[in-house]
């Protein structure tokens, strides 16, 4: 348990998530993509960064919103190594992580 996060169970979303946080972001989500607002929701969407060593990063949320594609992550502290692999996922792949908390 990181950071006093206490991992959440959502019949919604028939999954654990993280933190209580992330889970009330997830059934939010899961309910924009019943009600179509969203689509294609993926809970926990991996990327590869680096393959020697291997470094991967591990987004909460990704989806289409509107006909563009989002990833979201929950976060409620902004470690040193999520700044640093935001940045890289946004130079290696092009991709920006919205967040929310």
């Amino acid at each position: 348990m990181k950071y006093h996060s206490i991992r959440t169970y959502s019949a919604l979303c028939e999954r654990y998530f993280a933190s209580k946080a992330e889970c009330r972001r997830g059934e939010e989500l899961k309910l924009l993509q019943m009600a179509g607002e969203i689509s294609g929701l993926e809970f926990q969407k991996k990327y590869t960064l680096s393959d020697k060593p291997k470094i991967t990063i591990s987004i909460d949320f990704a989806y289409a919103e509107a006909g563009k594609f989002v990833l979201e992550d929950t976060k409620g502290v902004l470690t040193r190594d999520f700044r640093t692999k935001m940045a890289w996922l946004k130079e290696k792949l092009g991709l920006e992580v919205r967040l929310t908390r």
